[in-house]
């Protein structure tokens, strides 16, 4: 389906989408409610960090089930795939914080 660069871009913007849309998203309830949505927005944007990776690696036990298997059946080659999808997740959720704390003034 997807090459291997081709599936790291797609892993990093999956995060990086999660990340803005859901903390722009929910912070529209502060805009209702009268609260400050900066705040909030630069709240759920940590607290939906770890979901944002997870979701963009798959959300289910396949990566982990390749991982397991990378390690005690010795094939490097699915472990060091696996580090790299991880990898950018990772990334992707944290330059969407980043981008959160910068529109919003912080940081």
């Amino acid at each position: 389906m997807f090459s291997f660069p081709n599936k790291l871009l797609f892993i990093f913007c999956t995060a990086l989408g999660l990340i803005l849309g859901g903390s722009l998203i929910g912070s529209l309830s502060t805009i209702i409610t009268g609260d400050e949505p900066y705040s909030t927005m630069r709240k759920l944007a940590e607290d939906i960090k770890i979901w944002a990776v997870v979701a963009a690696i798959g959300g289910s036990f396949t990566p982990y089930e390749a991982f397991g298997s990378g390690i005690f059946s010795g094939d490097i080659r699915s472990l060091g795939k696996q580090f790299f999808y991880v990898v950018s997740s990772l990334t992707g959720a944290e330059f969407g914080i980043y981008l959160i704390y910068t529109f919003t003034g912080n940081r």
